[in-house]
C-alpha cells in the first residue's frame, strides 16, 4: 500500500479495468473506477477531460485546441466534456490568482 498526497498527482488514467495514478516520478496502478476516484478528488481540484482521464488542474500548462498539457503529456479533452473542463479550469484559474 502507498498513500499518495493529492498535491503530487498530475493525472488519473483509466485502462484494462485498471486505474493509474501518475505523478512526476512514477505510476500507481489499483483497482478502482474513475468515476469512484472523481468522488473522492472532487475537493481537490481534480476535473475529467474525457472517460479515461481525471486531471489535477494545478498541473495544467495550457489548452490547445482539443488537447490539455498536463506535466509532460497530452491528453484528449472529449467533445462530450469540453464545457464542464474548460469551465472547471477556469473557476481554478480565477481562484487562484
Amino acid at each position: 500500500m502507498q498513500l499518495l498526497d493529492t498535491g503530487d498527482i498530475l493525472y488519473l488514467e483509466t485502462r484494462n479495468r485498471m486505474l493509474y495514478y501518475h505523478t512526476a516520478t512514477q505510476e500507481y496502478a489499483v483497482r478502482g473506477s474513475l468515476a469512484g476516484a472523481e468522488k473522492q478528488l472532487a475537493a481537490y481540484h481534480f476535473a475529467r477531460c474525457n472517460q479515461c482521464y481525471l486531471v489535477n488542474l494545478r498541473y495544467v500548462k495550457g489548452v490547445q485546441d482539443d488537447l490539455v498539457l498536463v506535466g509532460e503529456q497530452r491528453l484528449e479533452i472529449s467533445r462530450r466534456q469540453r464545457t464542464a473542463f474548460l469551465a472547471a479550469l477556469a473557476a481554478y484559474v480565477g481562484g487562484a490568482l
